[in-house]
């Protein structure tokens, strides 16, 4: 190896591990971790691991000893008895129990008899749907999330899921396939209810079980109790002609909740012959009808979307693209963890230096658990060669939206898109900063003596100085939430600093012949030139042209600005920081709003305080998008004629 390989990877080491103290570092790809055994909610209530087990409950128990049951532990006898006193004074105690004895039945038979086991599992989601549609003394239904219904739903659910495991081992089955049983010859058709953007025939592939998964490095699970199996479906990848298909993430995978249903007791299908298993979106569905009420239905949002994160080719993305961003740009643009839909109003996270879209993860998470900001909101991310500089990285952010525009929406008719927000962290604060205001020619004039029409170049050469340097605010941006982002520069973009990341961090041919360019023909001195900025970290010093056009800048008026800083020490504002950058960079007195946030500089977009901040905002920005898009008129004789058609929607 030679002196001079050994040298630069020593640098690349220290420049990598100087970044990760002052920026924070990279982001965990481990979201995840597969189960030794699936979770089952009944494994300690019926002794189904316990020595002198399976069982059945207490619950069960004392109903058999209430009914005077002899019959020992034969199951047959036991479910035959349940159905007995089906017209007694206790008949969803007795459903309860015939769900019971069946899924016990179905434990017994699965590793002899797996198609005996699934007729029974099926006969336990049978008496456990029966006893959620027989009505109450009152008339109505039982609440299936108050104990004891939890109990009997809990059999129900379990049941379902070991017959679709059982169903999936028997051999290439596919939610979009109806299935009959080998032994009863009963026929189960499958059911898309209410087919979404997110959740279709054509977005159906391969699925798994959300049990078979424990969450890892997510700081909340967002589950919510009710009927059904949430699975994770994995979505079908199409043919790239689509014209959105770029932008959807490979291995994308969604939240769904399985529902066997069967017809009511009293139809003619009371032998069980009507049986469908539908498929709910929890994103768009809060529940399954049954006799005119709404029985929710059992979701885990959080679960399919770690299982899409935890991907191993993701571990070093962070690093690669800051010190490789010449090979990292196949890796640039928009993404979408869901498909897109032209109904909801995107929300663009863009990420700071030596990071990704991975960093977004648990702010996400708990964004899309509130069922107001899901049904308004779509989440995209921007991913970046971050050790480009902040120039051209913005340069290629409004390139990506204006494509992605043009794709969605080429006749500029869908005012969802004109009402978008961008979130940023550090770096990615400024870079969503900076898409709301023009440039003019300040940018340029802080970075040439020379114009433009002097620089002696090519027409394309010249053409990408304009693109790089002289741009307007997007339209198309209604609010933008900046998080700890140095307005003003970071201390740790110094000298020394700026010359180790130009050392380590390869630029693309693009930028690094552009830059040379300019030097060049502006007759750049030695220490101009050494110094001169070339990489992101260049781009953090205070006295940077872009930070000194952000300084001089405000956003369009039709744009909110919401600031979020973090405080990690310091006894005032004159000296606080978030460890990286000082309060008074990431302060502005011009902002909407403001907030402090307790926590170091790689976890204040982390931060609780910052995500409820992020909420608050997206549900402010409903509100305002509504009164935009329906103003509210005066009512009176010269303003009358004027006012709209139909009546005003208020958003909640």
């Amino acid at each position: 190896m030679s002196r001079v390989f050994r040298l630069k990877r020593l640098l690349n080491a220290v420049v990598a591990a100087l970044i990760a103290v002052v920026m924070g570092g990279c982001t965990t790809t481990q979201f995840v971790e597969l189960r030794e055994k699936p979770r089952n909610p009944l494994a300690e209530r019926l002794n189904l691991t316990a020595l002198g087990g399976p069982a059945p409950s207490e619950r069960t128990q004392r109903f058999l000893a209430m009914t005077h049951y002899r019959g020992g532990r034969d199951n047959v006898l036991l479910l035959q008895h349940a159905k007995n006193q089906l017209a007694g004074n206790e008949p969803h105690e007795a459903l309860h129990v015939a769900a019971e004895v069946s899924y016990l039945s179905g434990q017994a038979a699965a590793l002899t008899d797996p198609a005996l086991a699934m007729e029974l599992y099926l006969d336990s989601a049978y008496y456990g749907w029966q006893y959620l549609d027989l009505p109450t003394e009152d008339g109505g239904l039982v609440d299936p999330n108050a104990m004891p219904h939890r109990e009997t739903v809990e059999v129900y659910n379990t049941s379902v899921e070991e017959f679709l495991r059982l169903a999936r081992r028997s051999g290439d089955y596919s939610l979009l396939r109806s299935m009959q049983l080998p032994v009863s010859g009963r026929r189960i058709s499958f059911e898309l209810p209410f087919p979404s953007a997110w959740l279709n025939a054509d977005q159906l592939d391969g699925f798994e079980f959300a049990s078979d998964y424990e969450l890892k490095n997510l700081r909340n699970r967002h589950v919510s109790p009710g009927i059904g199996v949430p699975i994770i479906v994995t979505r079908r990848r199409h043919n790239a002609t689509d014209g959105l298909e770029r932008y959807y993430s490979d291995g994308m995978r969604f939240p769904a909740t399985v529902v066997l249903t069967f017809a009511e007791p009293g139809s003619r299908s009371r032998d069980q012959k009507d049986v469908r298993l539908q498929l709910y979106d929890p994103r768009d569905t809060d529940g399954i009808v049954m006799r005119d009420t709404l029985i929710p239905i059992e979701t885990d949002l959080s679960t399919p979307l770690a299982r899409m994160l935890t991907n191993p080719k993701l571990r070093l993305l962070d690093t690669f693209a800051l010190l490789r961003p010449d090979r990292a740009k196949h890796l640039q643009g928009l993404y979408m963890v869901q498909p897109y839909d032209p109904d909801r109003i995107p929300v663009l996270m863009v990420h700071g230096v030596w990071s990704s879209p991975m960093t977004w993860m648990e702010m996400f998470n708990d964004l899309q658990s509130d069922p107001r900001l899901r049904e308004k909101y779509q989440f995209w991310f921007y991913m970046y060669p971050t050790g480009e500089p902040m120039t051209f990285a913005a340069a290629d952010l409004r390139d990506e939206l204006r494509e992605l525009r043009q794709r969605c929406d080429p006749f500029q008719s869908n005012d969802r898109l004109d009402e978008m927000v961008l979130v940023g962290h550090s770096m990615g604060g400024i870079m969503s900063y900076l898409m709301t205001v023009d440039s003019e020619d300040k940018l340029w004039n802080a970075t040439s003596r020379l114009s433009v029409d002097e620089i002696q170049t090519d027409a394309e050469t010249r053409s990408e100085i304009r693109r790089v340097f002289f741009f307007q605010s997007n339209r198309s941006i209604g609010r933008i939430v900046t998080i700890a982002s140095p307005f003003a520069g970071s201390g740790y973009a110094n000298s020394f600093t700026r010359w180790l990341s130009g050392s380590v961090i390869s630029l693309p041919n693009r930028t690094s012949r552009l830059s040379e360019l300019i030097f060049r023909q502006n007759h750049s001195g030695f220490w101009d030139r050494m110094f001169a900025p070339k990489t992101s970290v260049d781009s953090l010093a205070k006295d940077s042209a872009v930070l000194r056009l952000v300084g001089n800048t405000t956003v369009s008026p039709e744009v909110r600005h919401h600031n979020i800083v973090g405080i990690e020490k310091g006894t005032s504002a004159a000296d606080w920081t978030d460890g990286v950058v000082k309060y008074t960079s990431a302060h502005r007195d011009d902002a909407d709003s403001e907030i402090q946030v307790r926590a170091a500089h790689s976890a204040v977009h982390r931060h609780p305080e910052a995500i409820s901040e992020v909420r608050r905002v997206l549900l402010e920005h409903l509100t305002d998008a509504a009164l935009r898009r329906y103003p509210v008129v005066p009512v009176g004789a010269s303003t009358r004629a004027s006012m709209p058609a139909f009546p005003p929607v208020v958003v909640p």
